[in-house]
């Protein structure tokens, strides 16, 4: 199954997608409700996808992620020590709707970055959920792009020496790209054998596999409930591959090691169009804006020239 969130009066509902129309649960919420309650659609009316508004499939408090997970990814920046999945959270105000484009603020970030993931949804409740029953727990999955401003995630000190500030460089506006729609786990099959593929204008960027998932979607599962309790519309990114512009940036640790195959990367500008794949079934695409011009100063000079008072 292929579910939706649509906007219809500016109120959210789940939806089935069907060929080119979807079919509507009259409750009010989107998926987020319908899985915080029994986990079932129930389609009332049918309306062709054309005249309905898509949002994001999910809108969870907090999306879940964990980085440095894929060898690849490792070998274009500096080495890390990895004990165990490195975990951070994205504020779910960051979450965009599918047709929004990424705007490149310049307050935010000179150093866009791209970074396409395989996203679980968790469709049961769960803490400290053994490995062998965390598919048990898993509703469906999600394609996602984890944007990150790198000038803010990695901080150059004086002495030449960098850290880490995953905090401001994971959480902007329009930072978490989610697909369209969240299929359901029946539907993908094998979600560790996935073909991951991220383009920008049509260049090969990012190309991998979930089988090369460093910690798996068991042991990831597992880990974050070992802290945290697992609601239902849950949200976990599991992590990027190699060919991110992060890798072909030397000020901030990249080696320049792409990975066979790939355009060489870069980060995002104003006017790219930015898609992802993962698997058959899962896709997003956005393109890149620069913000729009600021109109206050001029609105303000008008008002205290009294061009907009009352006719």
């Amino acid at each position: 199954m292929k579910a939706v969130s649509v906007l219809i009066d500016e109120t959210r509902h789940a939806g089935v997608v069907e060929g080119d129309s979807v079919s509507i649960d009259g409750r009010p919420g989107g998926l987020d409700a319908i899985l915080a309650g029994d986990g079932k659609i129930r389609p009332c009316t049918t309306i062709a996808l054309a005249d309905v508004t898509i949002d994001a499939p999910l809108r969870p408090p907090v999306v879940f992620c964990v980085g440095q997970n894929y060898a690849d990814h490792l070998a274009e920046k500096e080495k890390i020590y990895r004990p165990e999945p490195e975990f951070f959270l994205k504020a779910g105000q960051t979450i965009a709707a599918p047709d929004e484009p990424a705007v490149l603020d310049p307050l935010v970030t000179s150093k866009l970055d791209y970074e396409t993931e395989l996203g679980i949804v968790i469709g049961r409740a769960g803490r400290a959920i053994p490995e062998d029953r965390a598919f048990d727990h898993v509703y469906g999955y999600v394609a996602l792009n984890d944007l990150t401003a790198r000038d803010r995630q990695v901080v150059l000190h004086p002495d030449g020496s960098r850290s880490m500030a995953l905090g401001p460089g994971k959480n902007f506006d329009g930072a978490t790209r989610m697909g369209r729609q969240v299929v359901t786990a029946d539907e993908i099959g094998d979600p560790e054998d996935l073909l991951l593929v991220t383009t920008v204008d049509g260049e090969v960027r990012q190309r991998n596999t979930t089988r090369h998932l460093i910690s798996s979607i068991p042991e990831i599962i597992s880990f974050v409930s070992r802290m945290l309790t697992l609601q239902p519309g849950s949200v976990i990114s599991t992590g990027t591959p190699g060919g991110t512009g992060w890798g072909a940036d030397p000020e901030l640790g990249g080696t320049g090691r792409t990975p066979d195959g790939l355009a060489v990367p870069g980060y995002l500008r104003p006017g790219q169009l930015v898609e992802g794949r993962i698997g058959e079934l899962l896709s997003y695409s956005f393109r890149v804006t620069a913000p729009r011009p600021k109109t206050l100063l001029g609105t303000c000079a008008r008002l205290n020239s009294g061009e907009c008072g009352s006719p």
